[in-house]
């Protein structure tokens, strides 16, 4: 596939039918829609299907999702973490990924829906706000950029795609706010895509526990900027170091971006390899003073 164009048709976590065998699965229409591709749809509470979309089902949680949900349920990334997901594998990579536990009732429904619809609706996840559509890239083989199309998903119990109302794609996506999640994870959906177009990437034990760390925890990762010799480690404008010490936003965005970095070697970091020496040759005095005062006590 050299010079083929490769296909990722989940650039940003999908929606995948995972209940009971009476929920309809997900279909997705053949055919490759751009940003201006129109479409009639519309959900709203007092239609027919309402909330049906709300179970069974299984949410990738990308790191804004999270960020954003533990925000509004006044949680730290620990405590959210640990009720309301658990750990699963983004599909055709070995990369974790929190999903969204759903309820233990007979239409495993999600946690935050209830008759009257969503109670996180402001702020829920990257998932819900594309659909009826999902995002992809075509991208050539030996090319690092690519570009995007979407793609819809027509599921039988859905009546929103009946309804008079027309949007063009990018318009659905700004009045949803997707974009602005799009924005936020680009570094992380960017490794995602290169994990699973690849294939053959193989991540070592650490690098999967750093990348489960950075995508889920933003709280273990500013203590691992700010409680470590990590600043010591690169060369950062003192600039950043002040904006990402007091925006959430703008510290998870450097998350990614450093993640990014850190697994593929691309982005803007530039590494203080002058700094990392002082701090080897330190850590080896260390250790050999260790090793000499043991000595002396046995």
């Amino acid at each position: 596939m050299n010079s083929e164009q490769k296909k990722n048709d989940e650039r940003q976590p999908d929606m995948q039918a995972d209940g009971p065998a009476d929920v309809a699965k997900s279909v997705i229409v053949p055919e490759y829609l751009t940003g201006q591709s129109r479409m009639h749809f519309r959900c709203y509470p007092g239609i027919g299907c309402f909330t049906r979309c709300c179970s069974g089902i299984k949410i990738l949680l990308s790191p804004y999702d999270i960020y954003v949900l533990k925000k509004r349920l006044g949680l730290t990334s620990t405590e959210f973490l640990s009720a309301y997901t658990y750990q699963s594998f983004i599909e055709k990579s070995m990369l974790p990924i929190p999903v969204l536990k759903m309820k233990d009732d007979e239409n495993k429904s999600c946690p935050f829906v209830s008759p009257e619809g969503c109670s996180v609706y402001a702020d829920r996840p990257l998932t819900c706000r594309y659909y009826p559509i999902g995002m992809g890239i075509m991208k050539q083989y030996d090319k690092k950029t690519g570009t995007n199309f979407f793609i819809k998903v027509k599921e039988d119990h859905c009546l929103g795609h009946n309804e008079d109302k027309e949007w063009t794609i990018d318009e659905w996506r700004a009045d949803q706010g997707s974009d602005v999640y799009d924005e936020v994870n680009n570094d992380w959906l960017e490794i995602v895509l290169k994990a699973k177009t690849l294939g053959n990437v193989e991540f070592s034990g650490k690098s999967l526990e750093l990348f489960y760390m950075v995508s889920s925890n933003l709280d273990d990762f500013r203590r691992f900027v700010f409680e470590s010799n990590f600043l010591k480690g690169y060369k950062i404008d003192p600039g950043v170091v002040q904006k990402i010490q007091e925006d959430e936003i703008e510290l998870l965005k450097f998350s990614l971006s450093w993640l990014r970095f850190t697994l593929f070697g691309e982005g803007d970091f530039i590494v203080d390899e002058d700094a990392r020496k002082q701090a080897q040759e330190k850590r080896v005095a260390e250790s050999e003073k260790r090793r000499e005062e043991k000595s002396e006590a046995s």
